[in-house]
């Protein structure tokens, strides 16, 4: 089931939070979710794994979560990478924020925790977080670990460009050094710095050879939402039939029927055009019985159903008596149109459901218009010139009986029997209003005026006898 809200704890109390939108950037990411007074909440991942949750007052334009959401790639709920996030925990408690860095310490190189610290400056003082980035510098230093100290200093450099320890160590001989290193692309000094490396990927992976080396990493690491999140912006971005390909064997093999459907109306939404895609997404609303979104799509894409697609489309409305009261009047004649068009033999009897559900709220005028454009097909023709015919009676006092008989045949009980009432009080000495209305009183449930009817039509023909 789609995750649409969060559970979040503070002090054992614990509320619910509706989820507006996950972003995705580098190694973090980060969930908005709103609660009950519109108070906004970040929940912070790093990869996979959580960190913290805070709530935000106001955030400044330069901000982490403002950079993550406007750079990153941005998920809306339902989305299976969403759920697979939240669905790690039950519930994401609050942490106090020298508590999560000294534990962050124990389970990440000193250089990842500089940079998760950095994830926070909207709810840390800016200041606090260069200090405690400048002593996990020294710490490495101290311990002589000078690679990790140029490391944590560009990290450092990335968040405080005018620290004080930018300039303290902007000579340094063995800094300057790597500096070179890295300038040369040294494979050597590029493959231990992950971080570096990625930072560096993801700002150019639309580029074929950055993509495939960003796709590698996360696949090395085991990262496959992050290498799912990057193949859809790829996907879309190329509007390549071979990047939705492997992006399509990466949903396969990894997602059940529903999430694949999320994945690929998010494809949709996010304006992947190709044919290839609205095929698949055509194949998966058939398959979820999704009427209103296969008519959407057939409109916006013009795709043309194959004959099995309409055989699927045809037996879906057989099976379903609900289906005409789930579309509006324009995706119902469109609906008709390709059932009509597939020469199902049932068409006809399906036109006059829909007709007859239509007329519990409209008038036959409007029906008379509604059912123009579908007049040409050969099946549809006898159904619509009793709806015509309908039209002419209506307004003719001598036709009540006549107007009566169609609206039953259009399982239209109750406004057959104002028309045969009518009549029986335009025609008195005619039974066969009578015997009409004894009929459709049985058919509605009315058992004492069924049974009034029938006796009084009994009566009638024994006076005529």
């Amino acid at each position: 089931m789609p995750f649409s809200t969060v559970t979040v704890k503070e002090n054992k109390q614990e509320s619910q939070l509706q989820v507006q939108r996950m972003a995705i950037f580098n190694q973090s990411k980060i969930i908005e979710a709103v609660n009950d007074q519109d108070e906004t909440y970040y929940l912070f991942f790093h990869k996979d794994q959580y960190l913290n949750y805070a709530s935000a007052k106001k955030l400044t334009k330069r901000s982490y979560v403002n950079k993550v959401f406007q750079k990153g790639i941005v998920f809306l709920p339902p989305h299976p990478l969403i759920d697979f996030v939240l669905s790690s925990q039950p519930q994401f408690s609050k942490r106090s924020f020298n508590g999560l860095f000294k534990k962050l310490q124990n389970y990440y190189s000193l250089q990842e925790t500089a940079l998760i610290a950095t994830y926070f400056e909207s709810f840390i003082n800016k200041e606090k977080l260069s200090n405690f980035i400048e002593s996990l510098f020294y710490k490495e230093r101290r311990d002589g670990k000078l690679l990790s100290c140029y490391r944590i200093l560009h990290i450092l450099k990335d968040f405080s460009p005018h620290h004080r320890l930018a300039d303290a160590f902007s000579g340094d001989l063995d800094f300057n050094r790597y500096d070179e290193r890295y300038k040369n692309n040294d494979e050597t000094i590029l493959s231990s710095d992950p971080i570096y490396m990625e930072k560096k990927l993801y700002s150019s992976k639309h580029h074929d050879q950055s993509f495939q080396k960003l796709s590698n990493m996360y696949t090395k690491q085991g990262r496959i939402n992050d290498l799912l999140a990057i193949s859809i912006q790829q996907a879309v971005h190329t509007q390549e039939p071979k990047d939705y390909a492997a992006l399509h064997a990466l949903i396969d093999s990894r997602f059940e029927d529903l999430d694949r459907l999320h994945l690929l109306e998010d494809l949709h939404k996010r304006g992947l055009a190709i044919e290839t895609l609205q095929q698949d997404l055509l194949h998966a609303y058939i398959e979820n019985e999704k009427f209103k979104d296969i008519l959407k799509l057939i409109h916006q894409s013009g795709l043309t159903l194959t004959s099995h697609q309409s055989g699927q489309l045809v037996k879906m409305v057989k099976e379903n008596d609900d289906a005409a009261e789930e579309l509006t009047p324009e995706e119902l004649r469109m609906l008709l149109e390709h059932l009509l068009e597939s020469g199902d033999p049932e068409a006809a009897e399906i036109l006059t459901r829909a007709i007859s559900s239509l007329l519990d709220e409209h008038e036959v005028s409007y029906i008379k218009k509604w059912a123009e454009p579908l007049k040409h097909h050969p099946q549809a023709e006898p159904v619509i010139k009793k709806v015509d015919l309908m039209n002419e009676l209506i307004e003719d006092p001598n036709q009540q009986m006549k107007l009566g008989e169609l609206y039953h045949e259009f399982r239209q009980p109750q406004k057959a029997i104002e028309c045969m009432s009518f009549d029986m009080e335009l025609r008195e000495e005619d039974h066969r209003p009578v015997q009409w209305l004894a009929k459709l009183y049985h058919e509605v449930g009315m058992k004492e005026e069924h049974h009034a009817y029938k006796q009084l039509y009994i009566d009638m023909v024994k006076r005529r006898a």
